[in-house]
């Protein structure tokens, strides 16, 4: 009799498998393992219990956890184990558990060894982090958090055990967690950080030099493309990703719509309607079915000189600029500053709101330090076939003349986010007759309108790719175009 377990795993990628057959490699134990697409499947042998146990004490100790493990399935039966032994592909992961312990035990040959590549996934190939990152204990603007004593984790930040698990996952994304450590907040001037573990040997050994020194956390301009995830409720995805998530097939030419089409094809749909919420990209609704592919509903780039003359030739709306210019003089002197330049949306209304280093993050960050139920109703009209900014930004600057708080306008905002996609998805629902829905787009990294769109389209069973990443990795671009 064996021991077959069946394996979920929620990417073709074969790497979880690979630190399955180094188990029964070093236990010795009579096993094999193999994988099918999305389904791992592991056979052990009970003829020696002893090699069983062994099995067991290796993975407790060296197996990694995955952000892409999904549901197991254990059953004995009458089967034996398959001869061929599991080769894995060459992936860019961060030190398994047994690298991890080879250069950070002073015992071990490899102490403080920078040249340790991972060879314990079954690997014939191995993967060379070439990293030019400089870690500092001072805090620039948007850098990134390195966790260097990961014991201290709970008492700098408020994370759920969902959280830490997806934080020291083979994978290590990057997550926005809430700051807990008064003595950080003060230096970083931020109540949300983006939080990383040691994520391959120069951030290991950082880590742990600064660790020696009596020093919990580094900060770093981390690397484009790097894994960054959003975490909301049991749904972990990956906002970007260059160097874990599935590559995209070159199904069209346009960025939007090959995605779309990419996740279409992942979803297994023949029809499908799409949400793309993007700071690059902007915001588009794009369509497939039978007759082709396109954009059904394509928001144009907001443009702050435009939508500040549509509001001028407007009796009602200019009243309110003469408002909001008399209570807030120095805000109003930035926008009328801005106003020929390329700013996006949400430093527009950023600048608005009165947020220091205005912009999508700054925005994203106060509308998370709101912790009630329901927001304002925000304007987020279409006219004349398009998007309104100009019924939006109105609606905004009202709110703000009225003294709402910027936290609870923030909130408010992207919320409205996630109303408008839920009608303007069920309206498309209608004129096309699909009920299939993917959803895309870097905007999603707010958790306030991921909730949204989860609470009030639940029953539509959004489909939020598990194995793509959301969205195209920035290069470090100025606030989008949106």
């Amino acid at each position: 009799m064996s021991i077959v377990q069946t394996i979920r795993f929620k990417i073709e990628h074969k790497y979880f498998a690979g630190f399955l057959q180094a188990a029964i490699d070093e236990s010795g134990v009579k096993g094999s393992v193999e994988q099918n697409g999305k389904t791992i499947t592991l056979i052990l042998s009970e003829e020696d219990p002893k090699a069983l146990e062994r099995f067991s004490t290796y993975t407790q100790k060296y197996l990694p956890h995955s952000i892409f493990l999904g549901e197991i399935r254990t059953e004995r039966a009458d089967t034996q184990p398959k001869a061929e032994r599991f080769r894995s592909p060459v992936y860019a992961l961060a030190p398994c558990p047994r690298c991890l312990e080879e250069i950070t035990d002073p015992a071990s040959e490899r102490f403080l060894d920078d040249t340790v590549v991972c060879t314990h996934y079954a690997n014939d190939e191995v993967y060379e982090d070439q990293d030019s990152t400089y870690f500092s204990p001072h805090f620039n603007g948007n850098d990134t958090v390195l966790l260097c004593d990961t014991s201290k984790v709970r008492e700098l930040f408020l994370v759920t055990d969902e959280e830490i698990n997806a934080l020291f996952s083979i994978e290590k994304p990057t997550l926005k967690v809430t700051v807990k450590d008064p003595e950080l907040q003060t230096l970083t001037g931020k109540k949300f950080l983006r939080l990383k573990a040691p994520y391959n040997v120069k951030s290991v050994l950082a880590a742990l030099n600064a660790k020696e020194s009596g020093i919990t956390t580094l900060f770093f301009d981390e690397r484009d493309g790097e894994p960054d995830a959003v975490l909301v409720q049991e749904h972990l995805h990956m906002i970007y990703d260059n160097r874990i998530s599935a590559s995209l097939e070159p199904l069209h030419e346009d960025p939007v719509l090959n995605r779309f089409l990419n996740v279409r094809k992942e979803a297994g749909v023949s029809e499908a309607i799409g949400a793309y919420l993007s700071r690059r990209h902007g915001v588009s609704f794009p369509v497939a079915n039978d007759i082709g592919v396109k954009k059904a509903i394509l928001f144009h780039p907001f443009s702050l000189g435009k939508t500040i003359a549509q509001m001028q030739s407007d009796s009602r709306r200019k009243r309110l600029l003469e408002n909001f210019s008399e209570r807030f003089p120095e805000t109003a002197q930035k926008l009328n500053e801005s106003s020929d330049e390329s700013i996006d949306l949400f430093t527009t209304i950023a600048l608005i709101l009165g947020l220091d280093d205005p912009g999508f993050e700054a925005l994203s960050d106060k509308a998370l330090e709101f912790h009630g139920n329901g927001g304002l109703k925000i304007d987020m009209q279409f006219k004349e076939g398009d998007f309104d900014y100009a019924a939006m930004i109105g609606s905004i600057m009202s709110f703000r003349l009225a003294g709402t708080d910027p936290h609870y306008l923030a909130y408010s905002i992207f919320e409205a986010y996630g109303d408008m996609v839920v009608s303007v998805l069920g309206q498309l629902k209608r004129q096309f007759k699909i009920d299939s829905f993917l959803l895309m787009g870097d905007l999603f990294a707010n958790s306030v309108l991921f909730s949204r769109i989860l609470s009030k389209f639940q029953i539509s069973q959004p489909y939020f790719s598990n194995r793509i990443a959301l969205d195209s990795s920035p290069t470090r671009y100025s606030e989008g175009s949106i």
